[in-house]
């Protein structure tokens, strides 16, 4: 039964994806427009890739028609210059080709308000590759039972890199340069869970989220 699971799953997937996104596509405006008569139009704390994780007074972001907003990582952020205070990320960034992902991050930059904060938190490279040699077993979604098909490393490592639609997988290293191609000049890397702002502590829901970075706008 795995095995079945493991062939119709994917597929599965991507024709959902392929109908959400069309949907989405069709309503990226008029969710806009929504927002911006809504009485949320004047909260300052975006997160983006929200899925069903909804934050209590931030703008909640996703390719879904129950988010607050509809927004996709290539285009432009409807939000003015230097109007936000917070954004948020988990899992997102390595869903996209690293061009998106610089020009996310540049639109990051625009729209945070001197002093203001972006947190970013996803999968660790070198994490990965660190199980892969020593214990690949360790990682959690490996253990799921729909995963239970998964016999030798070199297996993990593949289905590490190529499922749930990721591109661009990244480490410390390849996480600082884009923040410094984006313009950020201030930024470090936490723990999970914590922050020294108290919005930001106790955000992250995955596991897996090994690489979290905080980058202040300057």
């Amino acid at each position: 039964m795995n095995k079945i699971l493991h062939f119709m799953l994917p597929a599965l997937r991507k024709i959902f994806e392929n109908i959400n996104f069309v949907l989405c596509w069709f309503l990226f405006y008029p969710y806009i427009i929504r927002h911006r008569l809504s009485s949320k139009s004047k909260w300052r704390r975006l997160q983006i890739g929200c899925g069903q994780n909804y934050f209590e007074e931030w703008i909640n972001a996703d390719i879904h028609p129950r988010s607050d907003l509809i927004l996709f990582l290539h285009k432009r952020l409807p939000f003015k210059n230097n109007s936000l205070s917070r954004i948020y990320s988990e899992h997102v960034l390595e869903h996209v080709p690293y061009a998106t992902g610089i020009a996310f991050l540049k639109e990051a930059f625009r729209t945070l308000a001197p002093g203001a904060v972006l947190r970013i938190a996803m999968p660790d490279l070198d994490d990965l590759i660190d199980g892969y040699q020593k214990d690949w077993r360790r990682f959690d979604w490996v253990n799921w039972p729909e995963f239970s098909f998964v016999q030798t490393k070199a297996e993990m490592i593949n289905i590490a890199f190529r499922w749930w639609g990721h591109r661009h997988l990244y480490n410390k290293e390849e996480l600082s340069r884009a923040l410094s191609e984006a313009g950020f000049s201030r930024f470090y890397f936490v723990e999970h869970g914590q922050s020294e702002y108290a919005d930001l502590q106790g955000l992250e829901t995955r596991i897996d989220s090994k690489l979290i970075a905080e980058a202040i706008k300057e």
